[in-house]
């Protein structure tokens, strides 16, 4: 049902951008024109706003819908990534060193 209103929009234009050239008529280079020629100039422009304009909403809606995914997506899955520590070594990745490894306790003796 989306392809209506544009088809709607864009068959008046076809009709009005089409060209009635006459038979008696001649061009600048000496040639009749041929019957059923192509679309005026006023034509052309019609068409490019209409096909412009539907394709700007085209992508205006592509570009909400990807925000609205995107968003949902942060929203039930979150961020925190247990791996990314493991991998890079926790909070000591980031840059700073954090304290080195633990001694061991001095060894104990008898008495």
């Amino acid at each position: 049902m989306a392809g209506a209103p544009a088809l709607a929009l864009t068959l008046p234009c076809l009709a009005l951008a089409q060209t009635s050239p006459s038979i008696t008529s001649i061009t600048s280079n000496g040639t009749a024109p041929q019957p059923g020629g192509g679309l005026s100039p006023a034509g052309v422009v019609a068409l490019s706003v209409i096909f412009g304009g539907l394709g700007a909403l085209a992508l205006l809606g592509l570009l909400l819908l990807a925000a609205l995914r995107l968003r949902e997506k942060r929203r039930t899955e979150g961020s925190y990534r247990p791996s990314r520590e493991e991998m890079g070594g926790g909070a000591r990745a980031g840059g700073a060193p954090g304290p080195g490894p633990l001694r061991l306790p001095p060894e104990e003796r008898l008495i």
